[in-house]
């Protein structure tokens, strides 16, 4: 199954085969960086993880079936080449020389390690980034961005992209989040929808745009506290526990931020935090 959002093809991969002509791509070019995404019901140790979207090329990302090939998505194919640098997913993720762009890893990681064993190595977190520049800038910042807001400032979105971004946005929503109206069943239904395979891809679209020009626009030690947080946060899944809510839209208290947010601040923080 193929769809298109924007200017990118995206491809499912729903069978080991697909997942082995993805593999062969992948070490035909060796990207060295990677975006990152999954989408699931509670996305966590505690919940489901059904897909993971990856995009390293120009004009196509990959969204990998993980509800139907369950622990196959990231186990070792064995007709993999014998040069190859990667036999596997998890071996893509897990490698430290290739960056992963994530915009928040935390519950990716999560789930990640727990239902599959997978510990994400050499991540950057986006969100960290626009905290990073907007403290470079003079500003004190308390909390971070939602992955919206972060898209539309730093995506390089035309008029026209930033419409249909917007709108894709809305209807996934409604269809496929309780809190919105939705069912998380529409997304778990199969075939896959080609609303949710475009919902799946657009939490990569622009990632490497918005990591671009947010790295670029942080100093030498701004690049060093962001690298080192999204490490921190990577870790997060040796926690005996994850619990989500508005705290977790705090922004780590370092880089000349230690104030703590006082009860009625909440009231501040983005919308789209936390489910």
């Amino acid at each position: 199954m193929a769809t298109r959002l924007g200017n990118k093809e995206i491809k499912l991969v729903s069978t080991n085969a697909e997942l082995g002509e993805m593999l062969a791509e992948l070490n035909n070019i060796r990207p060295s960086v990677i975006s990152v995404d999954t989408e699931g019901w509670n996305i966590c140790r505690d919940g489901t993880l059904s897909l993971l979207a990856l995009c390293w090329n120009e004009g196509l990302i990959y969204v990998i079936d993980v509800q139907e090939l369950g622990s196959h998505s990231f186990t070792r194919i064995e007709n993999t080449a014998v040069n190859s640098r990667w036999s596997s997913v998890k071996e893509i993720l897990e490698d430290p020389t290739t960056l992963k762009l994530f915009c928040d890893p935390r519950s990716d990681s999560d789930a990640l390690y727990h239902h599959y064993g997978v510990h994400l190595k050499n991540t950057f977190c986006v969100q960290l980034a626009e905290v990073g520049v907007r403290r470079q800038n003079g500003h004190t910042t308390r909390y971070v961005k939602g992955g919206k807001k972060i898209t539309l400032e730093y995506g390089g979105l035309s008029g026209a992209e930033m419409v249909e971004w917007e709108r894709l946005d809305r209807e996934a929503s409604a269809k496929f989040f309780p809190e919105k109206g939705g069912s998380y069943e529409n997304l778990t239904n199969r075939p896959l929808s080609s609303l949710a395979l475009k919902y799946s891809a657009l939490g990569v679209l622009h990632l490497k745009n918005i990591y671009e020009k947010l790295e670029g626009r942080l100093s030498r030690r701004g690049k060093e506290w962001v690298k080192e947080e999204s490490r921190k946060r990577v870790e997060e899944f040796r926690l005996p526990s994850i619990k989500k809510g508005k705290h977790r839209a705090i922004a780590p208290a370092h880089w000349g931020n230690t104030t703590r947010p006082r009860r009625h601040d909440f009231f501040e923080i983005d919308d789209e935090y936390y489910y």
